[in-house]
């Protein structure tokens, strides 16, 4: 085959680029040119190909981008190693768990979860709800200190584990007056409590445990959807710890009871589940097994049966929540008087107008500030008629702290108007969280208990 001769030479195109072209003297066709062009020799080989830098490369190689990039991942890794083990303090206004998290903590499926939230339909078994809830209900044993330094068994009750650092709830009167609280759990493990706060007025306390493993703790509900006739299961410890953990079963009769027990007008849930001395402030449950109420009273008396009430669990929780929080309820106002009601006997006998009779006044109270002293009748509030120490709290129940509240007094038979700048009731306080009130006999023809 005889060699073909070709020679290169640039041409100029619009004056301004430089190509290459081929002179082609024999009329080749453009096959065969791209044949022999790889096999021609030329004499400036980097006019055919010049390799491109790789600059993607060597930006990598840059020290400042290697320094960012080693930065963000950093931190990436960083961030997902706290997030996993992270569990941040829960906030003021959700300080209970949310619904699931009890039973996802124990270890239940997704199934079980959605059934006890609600999330699908269904219910438990009796002895399913047993199962899930008992955990969580605890015995509470409070020990009192006498004069002669001997300890003496004072009360024992019930209680609601409500998270797993060992926040539990019971009732104010099971503690009340204790000088030491023990916690004993179904699983037989026993803790020294520490009183966190109480509330007289809802007769509810929470006291806190310490444990070096995750407590078991209690699903709550929702108590306002509750309708009569529902299944209730009452889970405490009647009579005495040897009957910890106790279940009874009945129906919720009534809801949104308003009753006077222990002097405090409160609002029930009316079961009959048997409840008994100990009861009290254990579980009152749905069939989810989530807590709807705090087992508090029940009626008793040789001819009563089947009557027992529990606090609400709606009106708990932000009870609950403040106490856990602050250590007291927060936002309460008070007076700083202790008072009788002087009812129209009393009025008669003494000389006296009906209405509250102020007994002691607190050193620094909104009362003392204001002028208030002992012996003066409160006969208004407000400008509205006054004759009951219910009726002051009332007026003053609708007041928020720093609001102004005129009382009129009747101070030795001269009227006058007093005007309280009303302050929060705090624990340290020594007055009490009402005006407390003569003994009057129940007009209710059978009594009310508390254990």
């Amino acid at each position: 085959m005889e060699e073909k001769n070709f020679d290169i030479h640039d041409e100029k195109i619009d004056d301004s680029i430089q190509v290459e072209t081929i002179e082609n003297k024999e009329g080749w066709f453009s096959d065969d040119f791209e044949k022999h062009f790889k096999s021609a020799k030329c004499k400036h080989p980097l006019a055919v190909y010049k390799p491109k830098p790789k600059r993607l490369k060597n930006f990598f190689r840059c020290p400042v981008v290697v320094a960012i990039i080693s930065s963000i991942v950093t931190v990436c890794l960083c961030l997902g190693v706290f997030s996993f083990v992270y569990r941040p303090a829960l906030a003021p206004g959700s300080v209970l768990p949310q619904p699931g998290d009890a039973l996802r903590a124990q270890g239940y499926s997704n199934e079980i979860i959605q059934i006890a939230t609600g999330a699908s339909d269904g219910t438990f078994s009796i002895p399913d709800i047993y199962a899930i809830a008992s955990p969580a209900v605890v015995t509470i044993l409070c020990k009192s200190q006498s004069a002669g330094y001997i300890q003496s068994q004072l009360s024992s009750g019930s209680g609601i584990i409500l998270r797993e650092d060992g926040y539990i709830v019971t009732n104010n009167h099971v503690v009340e007056g204790a000088s030491s609280i023990t916690v004993n759990t179904i699983a037989g493990q026993s803790f020294d409590a520490e009183l966190i706060g109480t509330d007289e007025r809802t007769d509810i306390a929470v006291l806190k445990v310490e444990s070096d493993k995750p407590l078991p703790f209690a699903e709550l509900g929702d108590s306002s959807t509750l309708r009569v006739g529902e299944l209730a299961l009452a889970i405490g410890n009647p009579l005495r710890e040897e009957l910890a953990g106790t279940l009874t079963v009945g129906y919720i009769s009534a809801i949104n009871r308003s009753m006077e027990i222990d002097g405090k007008q409160m609002t029930m849930i009316q079961t009959d589940a048997a409840i008994n001395p100990g009861n009290s402030g254990g579980a009152l449950l749905n069939t989810r097994g989530q807590v709807i109420g705090i087992n508090t009273a029940k009626s008793t008396g040789y001819d009563i049966e089947g009557l027992g009430f529990a606090i609400p669990i709606n009106e708990a929780k932000p009870i609950i929540e403040s106490i856990i929080t602050h250590g007291y309820v927060t936002g309460r106002v008070v007076i700083g008087i202790t008072g009788i009601t002087v009812t129209e006997a009393i009025a008669a006998a003494n000389d006296l107008p009906v209405g509250v009779y102020v007994d002691g006044i607190l050193d620094g109270s909104a009362a003392d500030k204001a002028g208030l002293k002992k012996g003066d009748v409160i006969i208004a509030c407000d400008g509205q008629k006054t004759t009951t120490i219910d009726a002051v709290n009332k007026i003053r129940d609708t007041h928020s702290v720093g609001d102004k509240m005129v009382v009129q007094i009747n101070r030795g038979g001269k009227i006058m108007n007093v005007t309280l700048t009303l302050q929060e009731e705090k624990p340290t306080s020594k007055a009490p969280s009402q005006p407390t009130q003569q003994y009057t006999p129940s007009p209710i023809p059978f009594s009310w208990f508390g254990w």
